[in-house]
């Protein structure tokens, strides 16, 4: 696991905090961007499954703003591993979901350091739109 992604793990399992007061402002901004580029068309602005290409879709697109109520708690690894596809049981249990850390690297140019940035905003942004 990476180093920051092991970071902000361990401080939500330690101090039972969410992953969102963690994250400075601009992590979530930056990952709001992220998201209205590439998951607001399937999972809507808000992150409720109900963007506008989502009654096209085999599955109804998960919603996002009840992950840490149905599980009781934020599981950043569980969320990267979904995105990147790097867990197949998870990568959005549907074969119409883009798999965006490749993309992530892609438009980083390879660089790693800059693709996992990219995958931290959009994780804090998704931890930032959880209901209470």
């Amino acid at each position: 696991m990476r180093m920051w992604a092991l970071t902000t793990v361990l401080a939500v399992a330690l101090t039972g905090a969410a992953v969102g007061a963690q994250t400075d402002k601009g992590a979530i901004e930056r990952g709001r961007a992220l998201f209205e580029q590439h998951c607001a068309a399937c999972h809507g602005k808000g992150g409720r499954g109900d963007g506008p290409t989502a009654a096209t879709l085999a599955r109804k697109p998960t919603n996002l703003t009840l992950l840490r109520q149905r599980s009781g708690a934020f599981f950043t690894a569980q969320i990267e591993s979904a995105v990147q596809g790097t867990n197949a049981s998870l990568a959005h249990r549907a074969p119409d979901m883009m798999l965006w850390g490749a993309m992530f690297r892609a438009d980083a140019r390879g660089n790693q350091a800059v693709a996992d940035a990219r995958l931290g905003d959009l994780v804090a942004f998704i931890a930032s739109i959880q209901q209470k």
